[in-house]
């Protein structure tokens, strides 16, 4: 069984892959970049639209052989759908025997039985919620899920290092091109489901995942502003959880992951109702990229390019 999230000796080139909102997304980075400018380059960066899911496997094949990336390591990240993520204070025991204790005390927040589960853990930082307990976050996927993964994987000629979720890989975007010194929130707003980090000196204190219906044509919608409002909800009071229940210092910048089109105007929309000011994700300037790749295909690939964005420094396992 492929370990989530473990440690890998990365290779000059690492390709993100996803498969989530109908769509297959995949970008390499390469960190020993030939231009001398000592930036990572995206070399490769594509996604491809998905009538059903029972083509994802076609698809990326496809991808992979016109891109040349055959035989290229390879960090897959889970669709929300896969996978349940809790935090939970971490068992007393010694780290031998974690992984058993965790097993059992989330066994029945589980909507399979545990063992068909696989399971894995990264860290909440110390000092969150004022040193009182000692937090951990467990994520849980069937079994069955991961050896799809690695088939599917496997029969495109990419080579599966690592298996990552969304909050992670967005997680490396943040660790690469923003300073988060004295605190950062950064939100990925999807079409079916987004993500929420708040994070201090590279350290990710809270994750959330929102549910959300943010097509590409949202906000010329006549919800939108209802929509707008039960978002600013939710990132408000996670902004507030941050703050007095985990004992940090509020939260000063909120920076949103760019979207295909309506980046700007909807960062603006959202600065209007929430206590802080909302920017948009600029990544031109804080990494080379290749000629070629369009800006909208850049833009909704930040999972991806956060996959392949991937080191060992900012993996916890």
């Amino acid at each position: 069984m492929l370990k989530l999230f473990s440690k890998n000796k990365q290779s000059a080139g690492l390709v993100g892959l996803s498969v989530a909102d109908d769509r297959v997304l995949i970008a390499q980075v390469l960190r020993d970049n030939s231009r001398g400018s000592g930036a990572p380059l995206l070399e490769k960066c594509s996604r491809q639209n998905l009538e059903s899911s029972s083509q994802a496997r076609e698809v990326i094949t496809a991808l992979v052989d016109s891109l040349e990336l055959g035989g290229a390591n390879c960090n897959y990240v889970l669709s929300p759908r896969d996978y349940n993520l809790y935090m939970i204070e971490a068992p007393a025991v010694e780290d031998s025997e974690l992984r058993s204790a965790i097993r059992w005390k989330i066994k029945d927040l589980l909507d399979m039985p545990v063992e068909d589960a696989a399971i894995d853990i990264f860290p909440v930082p110390d000092d969150a919620f004022r040193g009182r307990a000692k937090m951990l976050y467990v994520v849980a996927t069937p079994k069955t899920r991961i050896e799809a993964i690695i088939d599917l994987v496997g029969r495109a000629d990419l080579k599966l290092q690592s298996i990552d979720v969304p909050e992670l890989a967005i997680r490396n975007i943040t660790q690469q091109f923003l300073d988060d010194t004295n605190g950062l929130a950064f939100i990925d707003l999807r079409k079916t489901g987004s993500t929420m980090n708040l994070s201090r000196n590279g350290e990710l204190y809270l994750t959330r995942k929102i549910s959300t219906q943010l097509d590409a044509d949202v906000m010329s919608s006549r919800d939108w502003e209802t929509q707008r409002d039960r978002l600013v909800l939710e990132l408000q009071r996670s902004l507030d959880y941050y703050e007095s229940q985990m004992g940090q210092d509020p939260i000063s910048q909120l920076v949103m992951a760019p979207r295909a089109s309506d980046s700007h105007e909807m960062a603006a929309s959202l600065s209007e109702v929430l206590s802080i000011p909302v920017t948009v994700l600029e990544i031109a300037g804080r990494i080379e990229i290749a000629e070629g790749i369009a800006q909208d295909v850049k833009r909704s690939c930040m999972v991806a390019i956060g996959a392949a964005l991937r080191s060992d420094k900012a993996v916890a396992a």
